[in-house]
């Protein structure tokens, strides 16, 4: 007799820049191919899997092989969604101004690692108009229409004591706001700054790639910041004149550990003091 196990894994697959459906990869889960279901809204359905843990392998041509794990219970059904980071092979890029950086943590690339890349230029084209609440998900900005652009993207918003990450997922054209992808958890003052931000996976060779993107990367040149796991390094890339160009702009980022913060000491003085306080 076969026993049907009701729980489920649901991939949503995308490409991480143009946030259009991904339909032509191919998903190993634990190992083996099992049947799924595949949907042209960039859906990967498995269903009556056994409730276990399963490492999840996505493959496709263009895009950075992707490797995660993912535990799933009895009569669970679990929706994924991916962004899918380029290639450096990617057919589309070639046709277009585009950066390859190498990224490189002492005198070796640094493979297949998820790198947070920010553009620390500010987009100071982007001001927060009216605060966001704890607990909203409307984003009142100077902008009040739908620029394309802007969707899809992560970004930091950083004020003198705060820093937050947050995901612009959709336009209110009734209220002219733009929606956050998950509800703020803490309040958004007025007074910060906005970057752009992204969650990028090197390759084999130690290299993650992506395009020059006009509506962020303004100016002469652009700032590119780089965390690694307990490692960060920085470069700055001329761009003037190349934006159209078509070319492959080429960095290499040396990677450095990031110092821990000492302890402030204790100054003599107070230590005396202290003991003649417990005598």
């Amino acid at each position: 007799m076969r026993v049907i196990h009701r729980a489920s894994l649901v991939f949503l697959l995308k490409d991480i820049y143009s946030k259009s459906p991904i339909t032509s990869a191919e998903i190993l889960c634990g190992g083996k191919q099992n049947p799924y279901t595949r949907k042209k809204e960039g859906y990967y359905v498995f269903s009556d899997l056994y409730p276990q843990e399963y490492t999840i392998n996505i493959s496709c041509p263009g895009y950075v092989p992707v490797e995660f794990k993912v535990n799933l219970r009895e009569n669970e059904t679990q929706v994924i969604p991916i962004t899918m980071p380029y290639s450096v092979d990617n057919e589309a890029m070639q046709k277009i101004t585009h950066f390859n950086m190498e990224i490189i943590h002492r005198k070796k690339p640094v493979t297949d690692k998820y790198t947070l890349l920010t553009l620390a230029n500010e987009l100071d084209f982007m001001k927060l108009t009216e605060p966001t609440a704890a607990g909203s998900d409307i984003l009142k900005l100077n902008m009040q229409e739908l620029i394309p652009g802007l969707m899809g993207q992560t970004y930091v918003y950083k004020t003198e004591k705060t820093e937050a990450e947050f995901t612009i997922s959709g336009f209110d054209n009734e209220k002219k706001c733009y929606i956050l992808q998950d509800y703020a958890e803490t309040e958004i003052p007025t007074d910060g700054k906005f970057y752009a931000v992204w969650h990028l996976k090197t390759d084999k060779l130690g290299r993650i790639t992506m395009p020059y993107m006009s509506q962020f990367m303004k100016g002469e040149t652009v700032d590119f910041e780089f965390i690694c796991d307990e490692s960060k390094g920085k470069t700055k890339i001329e761009i003037i004149g190349k934006e159209q160009s078509g070319e492959t702009i080429y960095a290499k980022i040396n990677l450095r550990k990031i110092p821990k913060k000492r302890k402030k000491s204790v100054p003599e003085e107070n230590k005396e003091n202290n003991k003649k306080t417990e005598e």
